[in-house]
């Protein structure tokens, strides 16, 4: 079976916001994007390819038809690679004050014409990066996912536009190493940051929970445990140099910038 690599290099219009889960008048963003949001940024362009609809059945449940892209993208991943926009502490997350209709939660004793009740202030969190550019990295068993990527229109929510610089993709190959340097988000599990024989360590980076794209995800009007598909990750902020994990592998990008993920993402390769 062959695996590519697909990379595509995005540029920012004014940064981007994915809110996080479980919070509801409050709205904080994520730090950085998830593979679910890189994943849902494929999808839309996907659907307009294939004119899939917003939801699709199977059996008695319905899905996301982003569920489609799970047969052809076993990971996804982003690589931080504007050093210009990132500070000591990684990504900057604000929250804007927002009028927000709050109409559809009100009993209807309060929701009436001229209600003073029908909007609130609501925080929205949201990372400013005007012109930051941000590497994206799907491993795909589908070469036209190629071309999906170069449709990418927005990475988050759809108002977090985005540019797409260029997109490369070639045949994946693994790195046979147990320590590399990476500039690409991986799970925490996979490695560990080394640090030199002076204590400091190999490379700036931050933690963040992340969702990973699977088939319950995308299920729609159903109660589910939002941790189920949820990690710790390692966002570097520069490259940083890790030891390898049992269960992780080491890929190269069309770049020969190596992405760390885990083993299953490879097999058969």
């Amino acid at each position: 079976m062959s695996l590519y690599a697909v990379r595509a290099l995005l540029e920012l219009h004014w940064g981007y916001s994915v809110k996080r889960p479980l919070f509801s008048a409050s709205q904080p963003a994520l730090l950085v994007p998830p593979p679910t949001a890189l994943l849902g940024a494929l999808a839309r362009a996907a659907a307009y390819f294939h004119g899939w609809p917003e939801a699709i059945q199977d059996g008695l449940a319905l899905y996301s038809s982003a569920r489609l892209l799970l047969e052809r993208v076993r990971w996804a991943a982003a690589a931080l690679v504007d050093e210009r926009f990132i500070g000591p502490l990684g990504p900057v997350e604000t929250r804007d004050l927002t009028r927000a209709l709050i109409a559809p939660y009100l009993r209807t004793d309060h929701a009436y014409p001229g209600s003073p009740m029908l909007f609130g202030v609501q925080p929205h969190g949201k990372v400013y990066a005007p012109s930051m550019r941000v590497a994206v990295l799907f491993l795909a068993t589908d070469e036209k996912v190629r071309d999906y990527a170069r449709c990418i229109l927005s990475i988050g929510s759809k108002e977090s536009v985005v540019s797409v610089d260029g997109v490369e993709v070639s045949e994946v190959r693994v790195a046979e190493a147990s320590e590399v340097e990476t500039r690409y988000y991986f799970p925490s599990d996979l490695g560990e940051i080394l640090q030199s024989p002076e204590g400091a360590e190999g490379g700036r980076a931050v933690r963040e929970l992340l969702s990973i794209p699977d088939v319950p995800h995308y299920e729609l009007a159903r109660v589910r445990d939002l941790r189920a598909n949820s990690r710790e990750f390692v966002v570097p902020l520069e490259r940083v140099r890790i030891r390898l994990a049992g269960g992780a592998a080491a890929v190269l990008d069309p770049e020969g910038e190596v992405a760390v993920v885990p083993k299953w993402v490879v097999e058969g390769v």
